[in-house]
């Protein structure tokens, strides 16, 4: 079984740095993006009218290669007001029934958003921005973003259960 878990940690780290080294690169190119139509539009008076539209696809497809990455981490978003009150065992529980409930929802997108590109996909459906975008390919991202959030809970899940990763810390999120 720990050969299994050891595994799994070693795929979702390197999915997900791959995942996270690819949303940084995207990061430059927003900037870049973005930096040419201010110039285009504020300088030569030339605005680039597609430049927001294909931005604004870029950065969800940032946020979710990166999601995954945050809940390896233990840097994403969360409220302790109760749970830094409550004892190691039970914010244990906690632990483990936010990481199930991560997987749970995380499943439920990951069907949708196959749904939905597949639909878009099989209409044609474009985007009615200067770009004219396939929306399929900006709907992929969802189902994309989710299998590898699901990964990540589902691998932080089995190291809780199987003892290899400690409750979070009272105080403050574990590094």
């Amino acid at each position: 079984m720990k050969s299994i878990l050891v595994l799994l940690e070693r795929v979702v780290g390197v999915l997900s740095a791959l995942a996270t080294a690819l949303a940084a690169l995207l990061m430059l190119a927003i900037t870049g993006i973005v930096g040419y139509g201010v110039a285009m539009r504020y300088l030569f008076n030339q605005p680039q009218v597609w430049s927001d539209e294909l931005a604004s696809y870029l950065i969800v497809l940032v946020v979710m290669l990166a999601i995954a990455e945050v809940l390896r981490r233990g840097e994403h978003i969360s409220i302790d007001l109760l749970v830094e009150r409550l004892g190691t065992r039970v914010r244990y529980w906690v632990d483990v029934a936010g990481m199930v409930s991560v997987i749970v929802v995380a499943g439920v997108l990951i069907v949708s958003g196959w749904d939905m590109t597949a639909f878009s996909a099989d209409m044609g459906i474009r985007s009615t921005g200067y770009l004219a975008m396939p929306m399929w390919l900006p709907q992929a991202t969802l189902p994309l973003g989710f299998a590898l959030l699901g990964l990540a809970a589902l691998n932080r899940l089995l190291r809780l259960l199987t003892g290899l990763e400690a409750p979070r810390e009272t105080g403050g999120h574990k590094s």
